[in-house]
Order: C-alpha cells, then sequence, then structure tokens
C-alpha cells in the first residue's frame, strides 16, 4: 500500500484494517494509511514498550480504556476519562502512546474492523486542572471520522 519505494511493505493484516476501514476502496485506504503514518511520525507514536516507564504508568492511570463490552451495533468503546489525566505528570506524546496502544491492539480484533469504534470522552467529575486543550486537539485530530486512524 506504499507509494514510495523507500518505505517497507506493510504487512497483510495492517493492509486488512485499512481495507475495511475504506470498505475495500484502495485509493482511500492508502491515503488513510498515509495519513495514519504521518500523524504516527509527527506526535512520535512508534517503537514504544508498554513494559517500560513512563508508558507502563500511563497505562496503569486507566485513563484511557478499551472497555469489554460493545455498543448494539458491535461496536468497540474506548473510554478517555479527563478526571485521571494530570497534564503536570503525562506529556503529551505518553498519553498519546498509551491511547495509539491500546487502539492497535483493539483494532486487531475482526470485529472491532468491521463494527468501528465508538469513542468517549468523559468529563464526569474533572476539574479545569485535568483539561489539556492541546491534548484534546490531538486526541480528535488522531481519530476524528477515521481521518487518521482506522476506525
Amino acid at each position: 500500500m506504499n507509494k514510495s519505494q523507500n518505505k517497507p511493505p506493510i504487512s497483510r493484516s495492517s493492509a486488512f484494517k485499512f481495507l475495511v476501514a475504506r470498505k475495500f476502496d484502495v485509493a482511500r485506504a492508502v491515503l488513510l494509511h498515509e495519513q495514519h503514518e504521518e500523524t504516527r511520525l509527527r506526535e512520535g507514536l512508534f517503537g514504544f514498550n508498554c513494559a517500560v516507564e513512563p508508558l507502563k504508568s500511563e497505562i496503569r492511570t486507566q485513563k484511557f480504556t478499551i472497555l469489554p463490552t460493545r455498543d448494539s451495533t458491535g461496536a468497540a468503546i474506548a473510554v478517555f476519562t479527563a478526571r485521571y489525566h494530570v497534564p503536570q505528570f503525562s506529556s503529551h506524546q505518553t498519553t498519546l502512546q498509551g491511547i495509539v496502544y491500546q487502539l492497535d491492539i483493539a483494532l486487531e480484533n475482526v470485529k472491532t474492523q468491521k463494527c468501528g469504534l465508538v469513542f468517549i470522552y468523559d468529563m464526569s467529575d474533572s476539574k479545569y486542572s485535568n483539561f489539556d486543550y492541546d491534548l484534546s486537539q490531538k486526541i480528535l485530530t488522531l481519530l476524528k471520522a477515521g481521518k487518521n486512524y482506522p476506525d
């Protein structure tokens, strides 16, 4: 799916995720993949290890989680709980890595690939000190209308 000869081909399973997300329209799937890779590169969302700090602690906060249940259409449900986010203790990059790591795992599931994912930004019981406008924008840009992430 890569246009550039300098990039290695993506795996069959990864290509399938992008094709499913665009109803097997190859041109749209290629564009989605390119946008996805550009976002990962820009935000430093590659080569991370959940067993190593600070990502290990970030995931333990459970500020972002994929619920074990699905909505009525079969879509997976992801929740970002703002009250667990403390901007002074977590960089944008680390928070985004925690989100992307978990989204990558969720999207390995064929049902999630076919039915999509519902994203909930839960602001209940959060305070002004939990809110990070720039991070919120990055999360929404990452996810909006599946523009940069297969949904």
